[in-house]
């Protein structure tokens, strides 16, 4: 079948349609933290003008993504479809599931998969665990890389300057009391990271949790990205979490890596 020019786009930003991509802006804003959103809260997120910010709502409102009660606007179940479109078609997300279920059922831990999302590490694939309380990590949730066993795992394939660069442009802060954000610090544990071949996080991106990663590397040998585990301290220390997961992990990166 022959495709028409409406079929074709040459990158061009003339092409673009800036309504689609600051309606797309606010939709990124819902989260945890803001489930629900005024029109000056949805302008402010998005960087765009209350008017601008109120047709997109408008829009979505009526394209049935969002609700509305008078004030507030929040997502509706429709949004699960955009998410799904990623998740239903991603070679990665697809291929890890065997893998992460295979190492949840060997650890008794929920075990997930992440990759690069704007500087931060995006959760795109999951195992739950059985545990009763588990970890606060789900798909589509985003973690600063600083801080998270995943984002040093990703970092750990960069180069010394590559990882400085990387601080300068999303700057660490302080999450816990165990947080690390030196930057001549971090990038010493990203390197020891990547001569290790797995990095961890004790407490620093939250209290009580401890984490570990693995970075996932194509059949070219790009770090595409990371499988991890996560358990609270009350159940085990950082150190039994390395000596009981990373061999399972390893076996699951390896696994994966040789399917991309």
């Amino acid at each position: 079948m022959s495709r028409g020019a409406g079929d074709n786009y040459d990158g061009k930003p003339n092409e673009a349609m800036a309504g689609l991509a600051k309606g797309l802006a606010i939709l990124e804003g819902f989260d945890k933290s803001r489930p629900r959103m005024t029109i000056s809260q949805a302008a402010e997120f998005a960087g765009v003008s209350p008017a601008a910010a109120r047709r997109c709502l408008l829009t979505l409102l009526d394209a049935g993504y969002v609700s509305h009660d008078g004030k507030y606007f929040q997502p509706t179940p429709r949004m699960v479809r955009l998410g799904r479109a990623y998740l239903g078609t991603s070679p990665l997300a697809l291929h890890a599931q065997a893998y992460l279920d295979q190492a949840r059922d060997v650890l008794d831990e929920a075990v997930s998969l992440a990759v690069w999302d704007e500087g931060q590490c995006l959760f795109v694939a999951r195992a739950g665990a059985s545990q009763i309380v588990s970890t606060d990590i789900a798909v589509g949730v985003r973690l600063p890389a600083h801080a998270s066993a995943t984002g040093r795992a990703l970092l750990s394939a960069l180069e010394e300057e590559e990882i400085r660069s990387f601080f300068q442009r999303y700057p660490p802060v302080q999450l816990t009391p165990s947080t690390i954000t030196d930057v001549d610090a971090l990038t010493h544990i990203v390197q020891r990271a990547g001569e290790l071949g797995y990095a961890t996080s004790a407490e620093e991106l939250e209290l009580g949790m401890h984490s570990l990663a693995v970075p996932v590397a194509d059949s070219r040998g790009a770090c595409v990205a990371t499988i991890s585990v996560s358990a609270f301290t009350g159940r085990i220390c950082i150190e039994e979490l390395v000596d009981k997961a990373l061999p399972i992990l390893t076996v699951a990166a390896e696994g994966l890596g040789k399917t991309l």
